[in-house]
């Protein structure tokens, strides 16, 4: 279950709360916070989870938070007042925008990215945030030895991060070997980012400071295994790991390990920190899954899901844990419950459509399932909620009807060449819909603004429409 792709919006948006800056250019930031601690930026917070955590974790240090997610935005500032925090300040817009007005040169002492949207088909690489330019606005508002801290889900995007910020001489990768680390022990992890992780899925991590001299990074396993037995070193790495451990999400790691391994014992020990320390739904879905797989305590199981959900913030945690449930427990009317109140949570068209999805698959629940899509189609508005929607009403229903209209729907509200490449694919492939598609192309022509978008439009007509004199006219 994924998360919808958000865009940067020109729509002018402001809030009136005291930890939300409507302004365009060069606060005074030590006036703003009324200190002079260290600055510190998080570009795309999303949930707005890792800067709360860093907020609370240095209270001596001010952290400001930039996204273009209005709601976003609301969440966050609230989750700031209910905690009373004073240290972090929330402004909206696109970075690529506004960051060379918001700060002085050598002002920042860290730039946090988290998992940035890798945008992974080549006609999208303009719209990936990490690019040269925006490497060099960081370089110059970074102050000497500050940090640039970067973690993605896609291993190409790493490679292409880890390219461009190589180039900046100026900027020093801590890990001199690979450039790219797949442990972060040092930083809390973001919601997104633990779903990743508990998923078995790697993180790939950079971090990079602005001096030149080389620091070293931080040592992963020192452990010698020379002359000890197989036993003996494991052991040796359990107790390590479990030294090194810093929130719930390893612990619960280090304990599936020790599972797996034959220690049920030492494995339960884990499992009950990994409780005491779990930060939100997240940390206590997967965890009450493993205790129920692992251990087979399905009793436990149940009051760690319960915990679980009481702790639920909106509908992607509630359809989670219904599956997570169904999965360990079997329990079809909780299920059916969790489903419910994820029905009446939904913050995006991605969500709907996950949990009409899940509504189907567990409780085979055609009617109910139907009516989450419609009630998804009420709420569609943008380009990328209509395509999603008849995206997942194709390939779901196989209601090409339904799915057909929503494409065309999609089709005024295209917002550039990329658009309606991907709308001109969809007609061919999914609705067999040659003159539609051909239309599409033409429109996607007209609004090409560079060689990129030519390029990719030449390719997808030589691979969908099998038009090589077209293509060959719109290669550059």
């Amino acid at each position: 279950m994924g998360l919808l792709t958000a865009r940067p919006s020109s729509t002018a948006f402001t809030v009136e709360d005291p930890n939300f800056l409507d302004i365009k250019e060069n606060p005074d930031w030590q006036s703003q916070f009324g200190n002079n601690n260290p600055l510190k930026l998080e570009i795309g917070f999303g949930m707005g989870d890792f800067l709360i955590a860093m907020a609370v974790r240095e209270p001596d240090s001010n952290f400001v938070g930039i996204d273009f997610s209005q709601d976003g935005i609301q969440k966050l500032l609230a989750r700031i007042g209910s905690r009373q925090l004073k240290n972090i300040r929330v402004v909206f817009g696109d970075v690529r925008e506004k960051f060379p007005r918001l700060f002085h040169p050598e002002e920042l002492n860290s730039v946090y990215i988290n998992l940035p949207d890798p945008w992974p088909r080549r006609r999208h690489s303009k719209r990936r945030l990490i690019k040269p330019e925006l490497i060099t606005q960081i370089t110059q508002k970074l102050a000497p030895q500050g940090r640039v801290f970067l973690a993605t889900d896609s291993q190409t995007y790493a490679v292409e991060i880890l390219e461009y910020f190589n180039t900046e001489s100026l900027l020093k990768n801590i890990n001199q070997d690979t450039g790219i680390l797949y442990e972060r022990k040092h930083l809390p992890k973001t919601k997104y980012e633990k779903s990743f992780l508990y998923a078995g899925d790697k993180i790939h991590y950079l971090e990079y400071f602005k001096s030149a001299e080389i620091i070293n990074s931080e040592e992963v396993d020192t452990l010698n295994p020379e002359g000890l037995s197989n036993d003996e070193y494991l052991i040796q790495k359990f107790k390590m790991a479990e030294a090194n451990a810093k929130d719930a999400c390893d612990l619960k790691q280090v304990a599936d390990g020790l599972a797996e391994a034959g220690d049920p014992h030492w494995a339960r020990n884990l499992y009950l920190k990994a409780e005491d320390q779990a930060e939100d739904s997240l940390d206590l879905n997967w965890l009450a899954y493993s205790v129920a797989h692992a251990l087979n305590d399905k009793s436990w199981a149940e009051k760690i899901y319960r915990k679980a959900e009481e702790q639920a913030e909106g509908s992607l945690d509630l359809n989670w844990l219904a599956f997570s449930i169904f999965e360990s427990l079997g329990n079809r009317d909780w299920v059916k419950k969790l489903f419910q109140k994820a029905e009446s949570h939904p913050e995006n068209i991605r969500e709907l459509c996950d949990l009409a999805e899940s509504i189907w698959e567990i409780l085979e629940d055609r009617e109910w399932q139907l009516r989450v899509y419609k009630k998804a189609e009420e709420v569609a508005t943008e380009y990328s909620d209509l395509a999603e929607l008849a995206d997942s009403i194709f390939v779901k229903l196989g209601d090409e009807p339904w799915a057909s209209e929503l494409y065309h729907k999609a089709e005024e509200k295209a917002e550039d060449c990329c658009d309606l490449m991907s709308l001109a694919e969809c007609f061919i492939e999914k609705l067999g819909d040659g003159e539609g598609a051909h239309r599409l192309y033409k429109k996607a022509e007209k609004s090409a603004e560079d060689s990129i978008d030519l390029g990719c439009l030449a390719e997808s007509l030589c691979e969908t429409l099998g038009d090589n004199e077209w293509a060959a006219r719109l290669s550059p």
